[in-house]
C-alpha cells in the first residue's frame, strides 16, 4: 500500500512492523498530544473468501482489549475505518516482543521469568474476571518494557461471554502454545491461557518449548505425551517450580490450576521457598487480594515438607486412586492436597466415565449381538424365502414341463388323429373318386345306352312315321284312286 501521512485524525511518524494483511505504525494524536500504535489491515491485501472472518478478528480485538483497563494490558483508544483501511488506535508501547529476547534460546534468569509470568497472571485474572479468554498467549503477544514490564498484546482471537464470533469446534490459536482442548476444537475458558502461559514460563525457564515439530507432531504430543521437566534443561529449577510447571502443563483444565490467581499463589510459594531476589514481589500487581504476596505452605517442618514433595514427585504422574489416596492419608494438609483431591476427583470422573463406556460398549455388543441375531434370522428368513421360492420356481416349472409334455402328447395325439381323418379322407376321397369314375363309367354306359336307346326309338319312330306317312300316302293314293273312279263314275252316269 501506499504509506499515507494521516489516518483519521492520527499522524502517521514511522513504520514498526508489516504483515500480510496489514502494517503497524508510530502514530500521534493531535488532540491530546500524545503518541499512539496504530494497527491497520488493508481490504486489498486480504483474500475475499477470509475478507469477512479477518475483519471480524480484527474488529474483536478493538472490542475485547476495549472492554479491559489494566496496567499490563494494551489499551486500546479507537476503532475506525477509511477506504481500503480498518485500524485500530492504541497504547504506543517502547519495547520488544519477549519473543525477540527467547529466540536466541537462552534462558532467562529464573527472577526476570517469575517478574515477567506473575505480570501476566495478573493481566489474565483481571481478564478472565471480566469474560475475556485471550486464547493465544504467546510470547509474540507479550510485550517487555526496558524496566522489565510487561503488556499483553493482540487479542484478536479472544473469546468475550458475550461473543458468538467463535463456537466450539473452531481451531484457534498457535500449535506451539495451544491447550490440549483448543486442539479438540472444545469451548475454552481461562484455563487455556493458562496452559499457554506455562508453555511461555517453560520456554523461559529451559530455552525450549515443551513440545516442537510439525503442528501434526506437536497436537499429537500435547494430547499424549508429557514434557521434560524443566529442571532436566535448566539445573537451578527447583523441585517445587518444576511441579507447578508441570501442574499447568496438565492435559485437562481440572487438573490445572483453576485460575491465574491460584498459578500465582504457587509461584510465590516457590519464591519463598528459595533464596531469589525479593524484588520478584513484583510491586505493580494490580490484583488486590493481599494473600496473592506471601503464603504459607503449611506444610510443616522442613524434614515433612521435604517428604510432601518428594512423595508428591513420585506419585505425580500416577493414574492410580491408591495414590492420591495415600497422599492425603499422610499428608491432608500438604502443599498438594487441593491438587490430590482435583486428581483424585478426574481419577473418579475418568473412571466413571470408563464404566460409562464400558457400559456403553457392553450394550453396545449387546446391541450388535442383537443386530446380529436379527440380521441371521433375517439372513435365514431371506434364505427360506429364497428357498421357498426356488422351491415354487421348481414346482412351477416341473408343472411347466407336464403341461408342455401333455400338450405334445395331446399334439402328438391329435396330429395322428388328424393323420388318421386326413388319411381317411384320403381313402374316402379315394373311394369317392372311384365311385365317381365308376358311377361316371356306368353314366357313360347308360348314357350310350340311353343314345342308343334313343337312336333305336328315334328309328323306330323314324320307321313308324315312314309307316304312318307311307300309309297316308297309300290311303291318300288310294283316296285319289278312288275319287278318280268316283269322277268317272260320276262322269259316265252324267253321260248316261
Amino acid at each position: 500500500m501506499t504509506t499515507t501521512d494521516k489516518l483519521g485524525k492520527y499522524e502517521l511518524r514511522r513504520e514498526l512492523g508489516k504483515g500480510a494483511m496489514g502494517i503497524v505504525y508510530e502514530g500521534f494524536d493531535p488532540f491530546i498530544q500524545r503518541t499512539v500504535a496504530v494497527k491497520t489491515i488493508q481490504k486489498s491485501l486480504v483474500e475475499p473468501s477470509e475478507m469477512e472472518e479477518a475483519f471480524a478478528r480484527f474488529r474483536r480485538e478493538a472490542q475485547a482489549a476495549g472492554r479491559l483497563s489494566h496496567p499490563k494490558i494494551i489499551s486500546i483508544y479507537d476503532y475506525g475505518e477509511e477506504g481500503d483501511l480498518a485500524y485500530i488506535a492504541m497504547e504506543f508501547v517502547d519495547g520488544s516482543e519477549l519473543k525477540d529476547l527467547l529466540e536466541a534460546g537462552e534462558t532467562l534468569p529464573i527472577a526476570d521469568s517469575m517478574r515477567i509470568m506473575l505480570q501476566v497472571l495478573d493481566a489474565l485474572e483481571y481478564s478472565h474476571q471480566r469474560g475475556v479468554v485471550h486464547r493465544d498467549i504467546k510470547p509474540a503477544n507479550i510485550m517487555v518494557t526496558a524496566d522489565g514490564n510487561i503488556k499483553i498484546a493482540d487479542f484478536g482471537i479472544a473469546k468475550m461471554d458475550s461473543s458468538h464470533l467463535t463456537q466450539a469446534g473452531m481451531v484457534l490459536g498457535t500449535p506451539t502454545y495451544m491447550s490440549p482442548e483448543q486442539f479438540m476444537g472444545k469451548d475454552v475458558d481461562g484455563r487455556s491461557d493458562l496452559y499457554s502461559s506455562g508453555v511461555m514460563l517453560y520456554q523461559m525457564l529451559t530455552g525450549e518449548r515443551p513440545f516442537t515439530g510439525s503442528p501434526i507432531t506437536i497436537m499429537n504430543k500435547v494430547m499424549h505425551q508429557l514434557p521434560t521437566p524443566p529442571s532436566h534443561f535448566n539445573s537451578k529449577v527447583s523441585p517445587d517450580l518444576d511441579l507447578v510447571v508441570m501442574q499447568s502443563l496438565a492435559k485437562t483444565p481440572e487438573e490445572r490450576f483453576q485460575s491465574a490467581a491460584e498459578f500465582m499463589r504457587a509461584l510465590k510459594r516457590t519464591i519463598n521457598k528459595t533464596s531469589v531476589s525479593p524484588a520478584i514481589s513484583d510491586t505493580t500487581l494490580v490484583t488486590s487480594s493481599e494473600n496473592l504476596v506471601t503464603e504459607e505452605t503449611g506444610g510443616g517442618d522442613f524434614a515433612s515438607r521435604q517428604r510432601d514433595i518428594k512423595l508428591w514427585r513420585e506419585i505425580s504422574d500416577s493414574t492410580q486412586r491408591t495414590s492420591f489416596d495415600q497422599y492425603l492419608k499422610e499428608f491432608p494438609k500438604g502443599e498438594f492436597a487441593d491438587l490430590a483431591k482435583r486428581r483424585l476427583a478426574n481419577i473418579e470422573k475418568l473412571e466413571k466415565e470408563a464404566a460409562q463406556e464400558k457400559e456403553k460398549k457392553r450394550l453396545a455388543l449387546l446391541a450388535a449381538a442383537e443386530q446380529k441375531k436379527q440380521m441371521q434370522l433375517a439372513q435365514q428368513k431371506a434364505e427360506a424365502a429364497q428357498l421357498a421360492k426356488m422351491e415354487a420356481a421348481a414346482r412351477a416349472k416341473a408343472a411347466a414341463e407336464a403341461r408342455l409334455k401333455e400338450d405334445l402328447a395331446r399334439k402328438a395325439k391329435l396330429a395322428q388323429h388328424l393323420s388318421k381323418i386326413k388319411d381317411a379322407g384320403k381313402t374316402e376321397r379315394m373311394a369317392a373318386a372311384e365311385n365317381q369314375a365308376q358311377l361316371a363309367a356306368a353314366q357313360e354306359i347308360r348314357k350310350k345306352q340311353l343314345a342308343d336307346l334313343t337312336a333305336e326309338r328315334a328309328k323306330g319312330f323314324a320307321d313308324v312315321m315312314a309307316r304312318r306317312t307311307a300309309e297316308a300316302q297309300a290311303k291318300e293314293d288310294l283316296g285319289k284312286v278312288s275319287r278318280r273312279k268316283l269322277r268317272r263314275r260320276s262322269t259316265s252316269s252324267d253321260d248316261n
